[in-house]
């Protein structure tokens, strides 16, 4: 099952949504909107909700089934929204995969590398918490390496 942030309308209680210095990280306790992110009849996130909440509720939802967080890192670097995600993923305790890459479009090329780290972390028991990250570029074009492993 995935989720997909960006399939629906969302709100926020942070004026300019990805403001990292905002203090939402999508709890009932950070958020300033609680009151309107939860669908009374299922209890789960709704159209109005803050995106942070509901990125929070997914983000947990998922860990609790060994679930994890692939983060496409573009040529220019994370955007505001992905630095909050992988602080609210730190808070969660959730696995995340990061891509980056070297070229401005990405082939399916890259897939296999990320599918062989999915399949390689699920076969060491999802015992790795911590980010890691997965280059999907050209290998054959200059790139900056970087650790696989990042604490979260």
């Amino acid at each position: 099952k995935t989720y997909n942030p960006n399939k629906w309308c969302k709100d926020s209680c942070d004026p300019n949504f990805t403001d990292i210095k905002h203090p939402c990280r999508g709890s009932s306790v950070t958020c300033g909107i609680f009151y309107k992110n939860v669908d009374p009849a299922t209890q789960r996130p709704c159209a109005e909700s803050c995106w942070r909440f509901a990125f929070r509720f997914h983000q947990q939802e998922s860990k609790g089934t060994n679930g994890f967080m692939i983060q496409v890192e573009e040529m220019h670097g994370l955007g505001d929204g992905q630095m909050i995600e992988t602080l609210m993923a730190r808070q969660v305790g959730m696995k995340v995969f990061r891509t980056f890459t070297n070229e401005d479009s990405i082939s399916s090329s890259g897939i296999p590398r990320i599918s062989k780290a999915v399949e390689d972390w699920y076969e060491g028991g999802c015992a790795n918490s911590e980010l890691e990250n997965v280059f999907i570029g050209d290998v054959w074009s200059p790139w900056e390496g970087r650790p696989r492993y990042e604490k979260l």
